[in-house]
């Protein structure tokens, strides 16, 4: 399971934020789309009617002592395939603002769309990709693929409990179990996983994880978890957005090829 920074992989020097800056991307960073868009009551398991909604996922990252340290969104069309992530990023001058990235036309086209601090879009730019590059960049989570990820061999259940909402929640941990969490051949180091999810839907609704090592622990990282389906179509509309093509998929962020 990819975690929230995942992004970055996409854009192998793009440069995240403070706690301060990060606060600003507690709201959506579109500045509204999904605002406007029908959402369920509660996320439900899948039937026919939720299969072709979109599934829409936001990530909260917190620091150790409690403070947001980066927000990230995603939305999933299970039926076009397109794609979007929102986040904040900070260009080499130290400037902040949003930017969204795309998988459109069924994972074939790459689009990055810049966005001023209210969030609306001002340019953006797009690489048609190959069947080698469409597997390096896809790198969006669903929600079937973060079920299946929870639902491995190896996690230990460690009970139930009650959130405050009145959801039960399964209590699971583990050993380096998720893909960004398994260590090189021959470390010393181990990562302890603990994540609960909402047992009604198997969806993660917070992770930690700490560092062992000599029998000491550190954290390394807590991310807590909202999930739910939307109806907008239109939060994959680069329509209208001022957009120029590149010849070579733009890894790091602010440098034109």
């Amino acid at each position: 399971m990819k975690r929230l920074l995942i992004a970055s992989t996409m854009m192998a020097s793009l440069a995240l934020t403070s706690t301060a800056a990060f606060a600003m991307a507690t709201e959506p960073a579109t500045g509204g789309p999904q605002s406007t868009s029908k959402e369920t009551g509660g996320l439900q398991s899948a039937n026919k009617e939720t299969q072709s909604r979109i599934e829409y996922t936001k990530e909260i990252s917190y620091l150790d002592d409690g403070s947001v340290n980066a927000v990230v969104e995603t939305w999933v069309d299970p039926v076009t395939h397109d794609k979007r992530i929102d986040m904040m990023a900070k260009e080499e001058d130290g400037t902040i603002h949003p930017i969204s990235q795309y998988l459109k036309e069924n994972g074939t086209k790459w689009v990055e769309v810049a966005r001023d601090k209210n969030g609306k879009a001002i340019s953006g730019k797009y690489y048609k990709l190959s069947e080698k590059e469409k597997l390096s960049v896809d790198t969006w989570t669903s929600f079937a693929d973060s079920k299946a990820e929870f639902a491995k061999t190896g996690w230990k259940h460690e009970g139930l409990l009650e959130a405050q909402d009145g959801k039960k929640l399964i209590k699971l941990s583990g050993q380096n179990m998720l893909e960004d969490d398994i260590q090189p051949e021959g470390s010393k180091v181990v990562i302890n996983e603990y994540a609960q999810l909402d047992e009604a839907t198997g969806l993660p609704v917070k992770l930690e994880a700490y560092s062992e090592y000599k029998g000491i622990k550190t954290q390394q990282y807590s991310v807590a978890y909202e999930h739910k389906y939307v109806d907008d179509k239109s939060l994959f509309d680069t329509t209208g957005i001022p957009m120029k093509q590149y010849s070579k998929l733009q890894w790091i962020h602010g440098v034109e090829y």
